[in-house]
């Protein structure tokens, strides 16, 4: 996969994941004061320009695809 390609799928996965987010009727900033962290490290880690292993979690929990969270510590399939 090209840096480009990567970068567009990144792109695209912060949608889905802000998706889920309004599903369940929540805010990113919700999400943040809910897990208490700031609301940029939220943002952060949905854009995969961080990956806050506390935001991750809550992420999956919420039901958020493996797939669109850009972690570099993916869940092991026997805690999944």
């Amino acid at each position: 996969m090209t840096r480009a390609e990567c970068g567009r799928r990144r792109y695209l996965a912060r949608y889905q994941i802000r998706a889920v987010l309004v599903d369940r009727g929540l805010s990113m900033a919700e999400l943040a004061r809910r897990i208490g962290v700031t609301a940029e490290a939220v943002s952060a880690t949905v854009r995969g320009k961080r990956h806050s292993p506390r935001v991750l979690s809550a992420l999956r929990e919420l039901g958020v695809p493996e797939k669109y969270l850009h972690s570099p510590h993916p869940i092991p399939k026997e805690a999944a």
